[in-house]
């Protein structure tokens, strides 16, 4: 195992421990290796080591990763659709939809299917990723994928009314200097709309390196609420909604992860399959996932700071 080049917490720089807080495996798709988490004593962030650069993160999403692979058309499309129009009614997406469509950009957009969702609502959507094959998908749906990543794309200056980042922050090599990128493309008024694991949630104190939300080691920073409120000050962004929720898979995955050690179902189809499973059960899962800031899942809403 490598050690973390960086005695300091990225969002408040306080003294990281020395040793690891969690050790785990990438339990999604096998890839090699045995991962840190460090966790700030602070604000609770946890930070992935061994680092990587961005031109890194790429071989960690090999052909079959989940979000990236369509399934077949029919009734799990039409359960996709469902939960797209579910997202979109709920925290942080509610507050920020309240008002004229404009432009969007959708960063980590997969294949368009959050992105069609907006389309569908009169919202024009620029997107970014990297997965070419992904990219192709959601290009079908009417999303302009500009650029693999936030580093490589040009953004006008004040130009977008909407910028999402759903699942998408976490995995990113330096989040404070992405988030600054999308401080700077943000339009007066425009509104930024985040969605990630809860590392503060009592699931992953409870399964720590079993935890479905874990996912190391494309995890790379993993946020308490008080970490995303200081990156998002650091970026140069005021929270204006900050909020936690009960995902679908997290906990189920996480017993499944408990039980077998791995994922039995990593991607295309039979992940889809193991998802309407999931829904099945949710009523279950969201009672077990208790209240507060304890939930799988945190959402915030925010805007350029004055």
């Amino acid at each position: 195992m490598t050690d973390h080049p960086s005695e300091r917490c990225p969002f408040c720089d306080a003294a990281l421990p020395a040793g690891a807080s969690i050790v785990g495996v990438d339990r999604l798709l096998g890839l090699p290796g045995r991962f840190e988490v460090r966790t700030c004593p602070r604000c609770g962030a946890g930070t992935t080591a061994p680092a990587l650069a961005e031109e890194e993160l790429a071989a960690l999403y090999p052909e079959g990763y989940g979000s990236h692979v369509g399934g077949r058309p029919g009734v799990l499309d039409a359960l996709k659709r469902l939960q797209v129009a579910a997202i979109l009614r709920g925290a942080p997406f509610a507050s920020a939809l309240d008002r004229a469509p404009g432009l969007a950009l959708d960063v980590g957009c997969a294949r368009g299917e959050l992105a069609g969702g907006l389309i569908a609502r009169g919202w024009r959507v620029a997107g970014i990723e990297p997965s070419a094959r992904a990219a192709a998908a959601a290009g079908s749906r009417g999303v302009d994928v500009l650029a693999p990543t936030l580093s490589r794309a040009t953004l006008g200056a004040g130009a977008y009314d909407l910028v999402i980042m759903r699942h998408s922050l976490e995995h990113l090599a330096d989040p404070i200097a992405d988030l600054r990128r999308v401080r700077e493309a943000l339009a007066p008024g425009g509104r930024l709309a985040i969605s990630l694991p809860n590392y503060a949630s009592w699931q992953r104190r409870a399964f720590r390196g079993r935890w479905f939300h874990l996912d190391v080691p494309r995890h790379r920073s993993h946020f308490s609420a008080d970490a995303l409120a200081r990156a998002l000050r650091t970026a140069g962004l005021e929270p204006l909604e900050m909020s936690s929720s009960t995902s679908v898979l997290g906990l189920p995955a996480s017993v499944q992860y408990a039980l077998v050690g791995r994922c039995v179902a990593p991607g295309g189809l039979r992940l889809r399959a193991l998802a309407a499973a999931c829904c099945a059960v949710f009523p279950l899962t969201w009672t077990l996932d208790g209240g507060g800031g304890e939930r799988d899942t945190l959402h915030a809403l925010a805007a350029a700071a004055a």
